[in-house]
């Protein structure tokens, strides 16, 4: 345990000065937090999932702020690529295998092991959307490696176990854009297909991943800036609250995994939830949203769409701390400069038009998480 706090410390001061070259701003709020005191009892990180720098953006957040001892759930994908495979484990990286995760065998397993690092004290932060949110959208969670902190919970009932959720937006994260590559390589590389068929979904999947992380690892050398990122916490939520005994045991299983299954399954409604009001939507998600079904709308028009859809967000309870102070010029202001960047829109004698749908659909998607749906355009 010990090894991997200081292979994460001996980089931490790199990664923080990469961060603050590669990032125009980093923030983060939430209620205060005792990093010593939360680590006293059993953890879990439960964090959004939208973007391979999540996995450091997470970890360097925690380190900063005093946790030690980080373990992160990432894809074999990741943990077994030539280099960066040993080095992701060196930090504290475990294997999920996603290809697998849905058995019931494997996931007993993984879960047991989650618990084991739980019991040592070690940070354990999961992903539990299943992976990357291709569509910009908040994923159903998976109940799966949630379930460590629910058995830990049920085998230990005088202790507090204890989750933190976590949420991270960014006005433009490297890898979205090449996410329909990515896409098509995925949907070529399955096991189905033909041999050819499957090494030229190999190409497209692990390539729209060079494409997008190259430039990002050069862009101190290049001066290139990928906007601000905003990560939002909230209050700890405790395991104990989902093992209502009355209803949450199945009393004729004798496994405690599926015994729990019900509380598991709650809990990870209650994460969804946590996701979705923590999520912070930006400029360019709002602007994105009011041009989603439109291939061209003037600018003015697209500001008055803005109020109406800002109060369903307010009525939905939505992360809005970063437009609430901006006029509606303002959000398409700074919404435009983020989605000209992008290339999804152009602007011409005051018409935005739609350039890239994908990346459009993508960027309005958080938008249209939960009972919060833009309003319609009239």
């Amino acid at each position: 345990m010990q090894s991997f706090h200081q292979s994460v410390m001996s980089v931490s001061g790199g990664i923080d000065r990469f961060f603050r070259q590669v990032f125009s701003s980093m923030t983060v709020e939430g209620p205060k937090l005792d990093a010593q005191e939360f680590q006293r009892q059993p953890h879990m990180i439960v964090c959004t999932h939208r973007s391979h720098v999540d996995y450091y953006m997470a970890g360097y957040t925690l380190i900063f702020r005093g946790f030690k001892h980080l373990r992160f759930a990432a894809g074999s994908n990741l943990t077994r690529l030539p280099y960066l495979g040993p080095r992701f484990r060196a930090f504290g990286a475990f294997t999920v295998e996603r290809e697998i995760a849905f058995e019931r065998d494997y996931v007993k397993k993984l879960c047991n092991r989650v618990v084991a690092m739980m019991k040592n004290k070690e940070a354990v932060i999961v992903f539990p959307e299943g992976g990357r949110s291709y569509s910009g959208a908040t994923l159903d969670v998976k109940s799966g490696i949630l379930g460590a902190a629910v058995l830990l919970q049920a085998r230990r009932p005088m202790e507090n176990v204890v989750l933190l959720p976590m949420a991270i937006s960014y006005e433009c994260a490297p890898d979205a854009p090449w996410f329909g590559l990515l896409l098509k390589g995925k949907k070529l590389r399955k096991h189905t297909q033909p041999f050819l068929k499957r090494m030229l979904g190999n190409v497209f999947y692990f390539g729209a991943d060079i494409l997008a992380f190259a430039p990002f690892m050069l862009a101190p050398r290049t001066g290139r800036k990928y906007g601000a990122v905003y990560i939002d916490y909230d209050a700890p939520v405790s395991a104990r609250s989902f093992l209502d005994q009355e209803t949450n045991n199945a009393t004729e299983v004798s496994d405690d995994f599926f015994k729990y299954r019900v509380a598991m399954r709650k809990l990870g409604e209650h994460m969804r939830g946590k996701f979705i009001a923590l999520y912070r939507l930006l400029p360019h998600h709002l602007l994105a949203s009011v041009m989603r079904d439109i291939p061209a709308l003037p600018r003015a028009q697209a500001e008055k769409l803005l109020p109406a859809v800002l109060e369903i967000l307010r009525g939905a309870g939505r992360n809005l701390k970063s437009v609430e102070p901006c006029t509606p010029a303002e959000i398409t202001d700074r919404g435009l400069g983020q989605l000209l960047r992008m290339k999804a829109i152009s602007l011409r004698n005051g018409v935005l038009s739609v350039q890239n749908k994908r990346i459009i659909d993508y960027c309005a998607a958080p938008v249209f998480d939960g009972r919060a749906p833009a309003a319609p355009v009239k």
